[in-house]
């Protein structure tokens, strides 16, 4: 009897713990997403555990001419969040046994004419190894030997994919989306007048006098060769991309084996935070022994992060339609990396212990 009062007071402790945290965390971002300095802050915020909502506040507006709020269910564009569902597109094609990772480019694509396609396999695109900068030019370095950021990457991979399951990435991903119960993500529309209906948050640019302007060219230079919808362009929301993360990260549509290669920590990448490790479309991090999984997004007129920590079932989804002047990174994900700390102070930490 006495043991069962004890552990039943322990539990109370833990669960008091808890609550204080929570509450510590919805004061401490309260806070920050008021202030105006390093910069301001314009988007949407959810915090979940285990699928249950902690923290959600949509702040600033959709529409800055008209005036119009931001609210939690409005979508933005995810920028290179989307390379992490082009990279579970692929995994499941090598679930299918329809791609293999060692083999190269001109496995599945013999049409391309780029003489790195025989040389750079669907691994390396995956994990940015590729050396690729761009159509007709050079690689950087020998396919393997480091790391090296391209969106052209992700661009190839979506052809390849759609090659290999002969479907349109469009449909991959509905697939994919209708699997996790994602009911507000897609690709962007292909006519100028499904355009009108998108209806996503109109995105902001900052220019050199540090005022902000509309960005509504983003769909425009998604089309270029050098982008693509696959490596920046999916549309979606806070409440789908929390399902995504808990869809993804619990193993719902991947098996273990292969969500296991998707999260090897195959390569070091330069990052703000430091050095972090990166693997197939996910980036790989530690706080004090516990797992972070993330990635984050920018394009002009929206940035993007979500984070994942699997020991606690802690998930983190910010958008904003503003970006700001990408020659300092450190100010453009200011809040994100402010939430990021908050969140491993008041929760990630003591949800651990």
């Amino acid at each position: 009897m006495a043991h069962h009062i004890i552990s039943f007071f322990f539990f109370l402790l833990l669960l008091s713990s808890n609550s204080f945290g929570q509450s510590a965390l919805t004061r401490s971002v309260d806070s920050l997403i008021k202030i105006s300095t390093p910069r301001s802050f314009n988007g949407i915020i959810k915090i979940s555990q285990n699928g249950n909502t902690i923290y959600e506040r949509a702040y600033g507006l959709s529409d800055a001419e008209k005036m119009v709020s931001l609210r939690m269910e409005d979508k933005f564009i995810i920028g290179s969040i989307s390379k992490q569902i082009t990279a579970v597109l692929v995994l499941q094609e090598v679930q299918a046994g329809r791609i293999k990772l060692k083999n190269t480019i001109h496995s599945y694509l013999p049409e391309f004419s780029e003489r790195w396609a025989d040389s750079v396999t669907i691994q390396q695109l995956l994990n940015h190894t590729s050396g690729i900068r761009n159509w007709n030019t050079p690689l950087l370095f020998e396919p393997g030997r480091q790391f090296s950021y391209s969106n052209l990457n992700y661009a190839i991979l979506g052809k390849v994919v759609e090659k290999t399951s002969s479907q349109t990435y469009a449909n991959l991903t509905r697939a994919l989306f209708s699997a996790c119960k994602m009911v507000d993500s897609k690709v962007p529309a292909s006519t100028p007048q499904d355009k009108k209906h998108q209806k996503i948050v109109r995105g902001y640019v900052e220019n050199h006098d540090k005022e902000w302007t509309s960005g509504d060219n983003i769909l425009t230079l998604l089309n270029l060769p050098v982008m693509g919808v696959p490596a920046a362009g999916i549309i979606s929301n806070v409440e789908d991309l929390t399902r995504w993360n808990y869809c993804l990260h619990e193993r719902k549509i991947l098996t273990d084996s292969i969500y296991r290669s998707m999260i090897n920590e195959a390569v070091i990448r330069p990052h703000r935070w430091g050095e972090v490790k990166y693997g197939d479309g996910v980036q790989i991090d530690y706080i004090d022994g516990i797992q972070e999984l993330s990635m984050s997004g920018y394009v002009p007129g929206f940035i993007s992060t979500i984070l994942y920590f699997p020991s606690t079932k802690i998930s983190v989804v910010i958008l904003e339609n503003r970006s700001a002047d990408p020659t300092d990174m450190t100010r453009v994900y200011y809040f994100h990396d402010q939430i990021r700390k908050l969140v491993k102070k008041n929760l990630v930490k003591q949800s651990a212990d």
